[in-house]
């Protein structure tokens, strides 16, 4: 039982296996406010990523923008090749002859064409098309419409961050939970089926935290992207370290008493 206590009293950081373990007994609002917490966290990296990379490039490309500029019938008009801004981790360009003469410095490589666009990095390029309706792609419209929304799509796309989070966490934990639980069994510990599936919910906060780092740097430029997409996968291996190893710091099953004799037995 003290052991127990001590477990419920240590359970608010997620940082080693046994600090994971730790909220198996612990009341479901202890990891349910920890989660909370390392999402903002994540969210705020992601915020601070857009808002320092990707909301200069955007403004500049919208101050490059002719004032004519426009889509309409699902075709780009008055906009002609060219580079409209090309920074580290954001270039936007026009290719109307679809020539890609400019290339791949950025990145994100938004290609604005004739009858579509396409968005491209490391990994390939995905294909859109432009709406039907006009869409007025100016200057003296984009610029004030970019300035004057950019706080509310900044936070929108940390409330996604949130949400998502929130969301992956509990669907990835139905595929952990049934390893957490064997890994319990194989060591002899106490594991209920609601314990296994909050062990794995824990687990996944160690990698979100550390993909979290992750953003901050590859931000700071402190390395390529590749690195970045090295630090993503790796956050889920984090995970998967954790829900393996923080069963080994669970109570161990008590063994079973002797069953009383039988006094209908014959001596």
């Amino acid at each position: 039982m003290e052991e127990d206590a001590q477990q419920i009293a240590n359970a608010w950081q997620p940082f080693t296996p046994k600090g994971v373990a730790a909220f198996v007994p612990s009341p479901p609002s202890r990891w349910i406010i920890l989660q909370l917490i390392v999402a903002f966290v994540a969210a705020a990296s992601v915020i601070w990523f857009l808002n320092a990379n990707y909301s200069p490039a955007i403004l500049e490309a919208a101050q490059h923008s002719p004032d004519h500029a426009a889509i309409e019938g699902g075709q780009l008009t008055n906009l002609s090749s060219g580079i409209l801004t090309q920074k580290r981790f954001l270039s936007i360009v026009v290719d109307l002859e679809e020539t890609r003469q400019s290339g791949q410095t950025s990145d994100l490589q938004l290609e604005l064409r004739e009858k579509y666009f396409q968005i491209c990095s490391i990994i390939g390029c995905v294909m859109f098309d432009y709406p039907r309706e006009t869409i007025l792609l100016g200057r003296s419209v984009s610029e004030p419409w970019w300035s004057a929304r950019q706080p509310v799509i900044l936070t929108i796309c940390g409330a996604l961050t949130v949400v998502g989070l929130l969301l992956t966490w509990t669907l990835l934990s139905l595929f952990y939970a049934p390893i957490a639980k064997l890994t319990a069994y194989l060591t002899d510990r106490e594991l209920s089926w609601r314990g296994s599936w909050r062990l794995a919910s824990a687990a996944q906060m160690m990698g979100a935290l550390l993909m979290s780092f992750a953003i901050l740097l590859y931000g700071l430029q402190a390395f390529d992207l590749i690195r970045f997409l090295f630090f993503f996968s790796a956050h889920f291996v984090v995970a998967w370290i954790y829900v393996c190893a923080a069963p080994f710091s669970l109570q161990r099953v008590l063994d079973k008493t002797p069953a009383a004799t039988n006094p209908f037995s014959p001596n």
